[in-house]
């Protein structure tokens, strides 16, 4: 999975555009829903085999923070 891949998929799982889902951002800043948190968690188990428990995720986290616990560098 490359940054690309995994800003396409959040976007599609919180309808978000692209342009705002910037590494700085937190989860609490995009004010993404915990709802949208879930299927972007189930969405990254079922495309990468990529377990990450709701838990682990706190609103202060951002997208950077993320990607790190994801295995991911940033392309921005």
């Amino acid at each position: 999975m490359n940054p690309d891949d995994l800003t396409a998929l959040i976007a599609k799982e919180t309808g978000l555009p692209v342009e705002r889902l910037l590494p700085q951002a937190t989860l609490e800043t995009l004010d993404i829903s915990s709802i949208d948190l879930v299927s972007m968690l189930f969405e990254l188990e079922d495309q990468y085999g990529i377990e990450i428990q709701p838990e682990e995720l706190t609103r202060e986290m951002t997208l950077q923070q993320l990607f790190d616990r994801i295995g991911v560098a940033s392309s921005q």
